[in-house]
């Protein structure tokens, strides 16, 4: 009997534990059924939905990049990016293309419109995205273009001048419009009259200026006007400035009293030989003790008088060459003047 029971008990339990390795089993059939996951996908997304160019010149243009990223958990594959304008491009990456998750690739867009008023356009970009096909809007407005120069001051009198003496102002020539101004050339008109420091072919940008020489060398007594005028191909008419002035013998109106033999006024005087290159004019320099400073404007002639001098001083004089650019060669060679005592 006892054995008996030993063996029951055993078999009993070898069922037991069978049913339960039954039922755990079910159990962790089902938690595994119950856990599946979605499908990874590509999900194409866009740094903007519009680009607003706002205004633009025509003959200029403006740029903006458009950035698309996959941000999915699937490659992305760019099967077209296409944009149908005359007034907008599209530069970048070549279609089709993979773009894998978490990355992305850049296209330039360009406003460059040739017709003035509003504008605008769409990009379609199909994808294997299922938020494709998707359009990106694009707009601008276009206004003519102005090409304007402004030049300061625009008329110059150079008053009375003694005759074959010169003199010189500076005026400044400003782009005042929205296109490059490129200066084809510079046209004189009146007797005695000329510039220097600007030379043809000279270009400005708009908003950026020029300063140059406007002078005055009368050859003969009497009035004389003139215009100097600035042309380009962009302008509808030439800047001009007018220019005035007089060439008289004596700047005095009257002969001024001789003065005595102890109260006569010093002056130096000096030549130099000409440039054997092609020059615009010539520039004095006077050291009194203190460093070499000019001492006249660009002048054509080849002598200069320093009536500026004072009684018992020591003074040097060097001259340099400027050319039609506004460079100047180096000094000349040093001329010393000493300024007797009255």
């Amino acid at each position: 009997m006892f054995s008996r029971l030993s063996i029951y008990r055993l078999f009993g339990s070898i069922a037991t534990a069978a049913s339960l390795l039954l039922i755990a089993f079910t159990i962790l059939g089902c938690a595994s059924v119950s856990s599946r996951s979605s499908p990874s996908q590509p999900v194409l997304s866009l740094s903007a939905p519009s680009f607003n160019f706002n205004t633009v010149a025509i003959g200029r243009s403006a740029t903006q990049t458009l950035h698309i990223t996959n941000t999915g958990s699937a490659p992305l594959t760019l099967e077209s990016v296409t944009l149908k304008s005359t007034q907008f491009a599209l530069s970048g990456p070549s279609v089709p293309r993979t773009i894998l998750p978490a990355q992305g690739v850049d296209y330039t867009l360009t406003f460059e419109p040739s017709l003035a008023g509003n504008a605008s356009a769409a990009i379609q970009i199909a994808s294997n995205a299922s938020n494709t096909p998707a359009s990106v809007s694009l707009a601008g407005v276009a206004e003519k273009s102005m090409a304007a120069v402004q030049a300061s001051p625009s008329s110059i009198s150079f008053g009375n001048l003694e005759i074959q003496t010169t003199a010189t102002q500076n005026v400044t020539l400003k782009n005042t419009g929205d296109v490059n101004i490129t200066i084809s050339g510079v046209t004189v008109s009146g007797a005695g009259f000329g510039y220097s420091s600007l030379s043809p072919g000279y270009s400005l940008t708009p908003s950026q200026s020029v300063t140059f020489q406007v002078w005055f060398r009368p050859q003969a007594s009497g009035s004389a006007s003139g215009k100097i005028s600035i042309l380009s191909s962009n302008l509808a008419s030439p800047a001009s400035i007018t220019v005035s002035g007089a060439g008289v013998t004596s700047t005095l109106t009257s002969p001024p009293p001789s003065p005595s033999p102890s109260s006569l006024p010093h002056s130096v005087a000096l030549s130099w030989d000409p440039s054997i290159s092609s020059v615009t004019g010539y520039r004095v320099y006077r050291d009194d003790g203190s460093g070499y400073s000019p001492l006249s404007a660009i002048i054509p002639e080849l002598t200069y008088t320093d009536s500026t001098v004072i009684s018992g001083s020591t003074y040097h004089y060097v001259v340099t060459a400027v050319d039609s650019n506004g460079d100047e060669s180096v000094y000349s060679n040093d001329a010393t003047a000493v300024i007797p005592n009255p």
